[in-house]
């Protein structure tokens, strides 16, 4: 067997970074995280002042820029490091400013298409966990096991809370809510590669369940993919 690669779908604060790091150093896979990928590419957008639904001049900009992804599935606390022509962009990728503009600037088909082109340049012949909105449905439909994580949006908000808290940010609670809300509506409703459950994907529920059983649910299923 060539393939033993995972894709992680699901909408924010699923757990998707968290279960995608721990399943990489467990089954010693490589970690892709393509949403940091757009995240890079949004702080890029706000940077210098452009439009997020400028498709062109956000398209051209990325094109002139190298972003590098260093991934520490070996600790799933940390992020991934991601530099952008050399500068370490990690801290800011994670900004509220961000978080709120991602969801625009990755649903501009050029761009996804253009993104969705390197992360597969990443994929090709690893042995690799790809989490993000579309990576069972586009970027990997071919992965040995899709995963679409999902929670309940009190789960989701907590979550997200806490994380921004973790990170010291301000983490106001109702603001959380509608920013959670606005991007599963962007990411649902976009036109090319919207979120979905992709086809033969697996649905966790993750509401209520530690980190631990997530993984170990996960890993079951994958185990018995590998052993047929």
């Amino acid at each position: 067997m060539d393939n033993y690669t995972i894709t992680i779908d699901g909408p924010a604060g699923s757990g998707k970074s968290t279960i995608a790091k721990i399943l990489a150093k467990e089954l010693g896979l490589t970690y892709i995280d393509t949403g940091a990928m757009y995240r890079a590419v949004t702080l890029l957008a706000l940077e210098n002042g452009i439009d997020v639904d400028d498709e062109q001049a956000i398209l051209d900009l990325a094109k002139k820029v190298k972003i590098d992804i260093d991934n520490h599935a070996t600790d799933a606390d940390k992020y991934t490091s991601v530099t952008i022509d050399g500068r370490d962009v990690t801290g800011p990728i994670r900004s509220r400013e961000v978080g709120a503009a991602v969801s625009m600037v990755s649903k501009l088909s050029g761009v996804r298409k253009y993104m969705v082109s390197l992360q597969r340049e990443m994929a090709q012949g690893a042995k690799a966990v790809l989490e993000g909105r579309d990576t069972g449905s586009v970027v990997f439909p071919d992965a040995l096991l899709k995963i679409f994580l999902t929670a309940s949006l009190e789960e989701r908000i907590n979550r997200r809370k806490q994380q921004l808290l973790q990170n010291g940010q301000k983490a106001d609670r109702a603001l959380i809510k509608e920013e959670i809300i606005h991007r599963d509506k962007i990411d649902s409703g976009r036109q090319d590669s919207p979120l979905v459950v992709p086809q033969g994907g697996v649905i966790v529920d993750t509401t209520g369940l530690s980190i631990k059983e997530v993984v170990e649910k996960i890993k079951r299923l994958y185990g018995e993919k590998v052993h047929g």
